[in-house]
């Protein structure tokens, strides 16, 4: 068997990767709630902020949508609601400001992250039968 063929009863690789990246996505989406309303100095600093805040969500949106394949416009609207209301959780926040660019680099970072991933799960390799 090629690594592209799979057995008929045994589950293909998308099917198999949804649990763990179910499992990740959700902890992802943790880490950035965490870091949106936590404090300012726990916050990481790995590049620009809007290319975090962009990256952040475009990772934790196609790690959803792999999660849940049948759900990727549902995930895309999710982000852009979660990152809108992060961003206006953070008038709350000791420290924090919120800020429109913000919220747009966050939102964009979602919908480009459940549509890539939905792009390449549409075209990924599938498993031949016997």
């Amino acid at each position: 068997m090629s690594v592209l063929e799979s057995h008929p009863s045994s589950p293909s690789w998308s099917q198999r990767a949804r649990k763990p990246a179910r499992a990740m996505a959700w902890i992802l989406a943790a880490t950035v709630v965490f870091v949106t309303l936590g404090p300012q100095g726990l916050r990481p600093h790995l590049a620009d902020a809007q290319v975090e805040r962009f990256g952040a969500y475009f990772v934790t949106a196609a790690t959803f949508v792999v999660g849940y394949p049948r759900r990727p416009r549902l995930i895309a609207l999710f982000a852009v609601c979660a990152a809108i209301l992060l961003e206006i959780g953070q008038a709350f926040a000791p420290g924090r400001d919120p800020g429109v660019p913000d919220a747009i680099a966050k939102a964009l970072g979602g919908l480009c992250g459940a549509a890539a991933s939905m792009v390449l799960l549409r075209f990924r390799p599938r498993a031949v039968g016997p």
